[in-house]
């Protein structure tokens, strides 16, 4: 009976972070279609200490350098609302 209910707390944790890393995955899809940028690997993965994981991989240079761009002025903007 332990067993059992060990098992069903382990599936339940691991479905829930596999629908996390499915959502932070496209979500993350989305907002970088949104600024004109595609990172081919990103992708949801198995979990990791029973938690989402998502692989961003790797990129073009010139995808890298607009990506800290968009960052950077997305840092700007929300320090210069605080002010």
């Amino acid at each position: 009976m332990i067993r059992t209910e060990v098992a069903k707390k382990y599936w339940k944790q691991r479905h829930a972070a596999l629908d996390a890393s499915d959502a932070a995955a496209a979500d993350l899809r989305a907002a970088l279609a949104r600024h004109g940028l595609v990172i081919p690997s990103l992708r949801s993965c198995e979990p990791v200490d029973h938690r989402g994981f998502v692989e961003l991989g790797g990129c073009r240079a010139e995808v890298a350098a607009r990506l800290a761009q968009v960052l950077d002025a997305a840092a700007e903007a929300t320090s210069e609302e605080g002010r």
